[in-house]
């Protein structure tokens, strides 16, 4: 099994890793898999880009910034300014599909946070992009959300906090659309053969779990794992082990 990995805002392929360690011990160690941890295409060149404080003084967010230079983690997929504006969001899908075809096929994807909306709409989009890879076996999308804006005028910061703090996913769904821009990536045939593994945190204040479960919509049964924690992968053996199962039951199987 060959599995692309997805880092998320501020992260590069290595500290993917290392926040993945329980999950990338047991698919490599264990099961023998290979997982490819990729950087995002774009990288952050100032603090002054960040649309929030880094820190709550000048020095400290100069302190924070040099940390994440230092790592390597000054790297976004996209650059979400506005509703429907995400600027290098092309250009990291044309990467992604490079990527893919010079290295793959890939049996599965996985993405966390910003990575998992990459994620999502390369597993969708996967037949349109490559039609020669075949469906992915397992997509695994961790903390994750699709580009969406509000369906009314009102795109105030109001507005899509209250949009956000919602719990009923059908309430979410009427109160939101895809963003024009994603349409084509975000939509899978209807025919998708991928099996979908939504993992999210019931206390994650960065990308609330409504916007996670919302996700599952798109898919016929998509598998939905909680945890009791925030924005972050699970490590803890017995959360793992389902996941793990699926993995190894697909692995003989063919999407073909």
């Amino acid at each position: 099994m060959k599995i692309l990995c997805l880092p998320g805002y501020l992260q590069n392929g290595s500290t993917l890793a290392v926040k993945s360690s329980g999950l990338r011990k047991i698919l490599t160690k264990k099961l023998g898999y290979q997982l490819d941890f990729i950087d995002p295409l774009h990288t952050i060149k100032s603090r002054k880009e960040f649309s929030f404080p880094l820190a709550s003084t000048e020095e400290e967010s100069d302190k924070v910034w040099d940390s994440i230079v230092e790592k390597g983690n000054n790297r976004r997929w996209f650059d979400h300014e506005a509703p429907g504006i995400n600027h290098g969001l092309d250009a990291s899908i044309e990467y992604l599909v490079n990527h893919i075809k010079e290295n793959g096929p890939y049996d599965c994807i996985i993405g966390f946070s910003q990575g998992s909306a990459m994620a999502i709409m390369i597993t969708n989009s996967i037949r349109r992009l490559l039609p020669n890879h075949p469906d992915f076996k397992i997509s695994l999308f961790i903390s994750c959300f699709c580009l969406t804006e509000p369906k009314t005028s009102d795109h105030s910061d109001d507005n899509r906090e209250r949009i956000n703090e919602l719990e009923d996913v059908d309430q979410f769904k009427n109160e939101v659309k895809l963003s024009e821009n994603v349409v084509k990536y975000t939509i899978p045939p209807s025919d998708l053969k991928t099996q979908i593994l939504i993992v999210y945190g019931k206390e994650d204040n960065i990308v609330p779990p409504v916007r996670s479960k919302y996700v599952g919509n798109y898919y016929k049964d998509p598998i939905y794992f909680e945890h009791e924690s925030g924005h972050l992968i699970p490590n803890k053996k017995d959360f793992l082990q389902p996941i793990v199962k699926l993995f190894e039951e697909s692995a003989n199987k063919s999407n073909l």
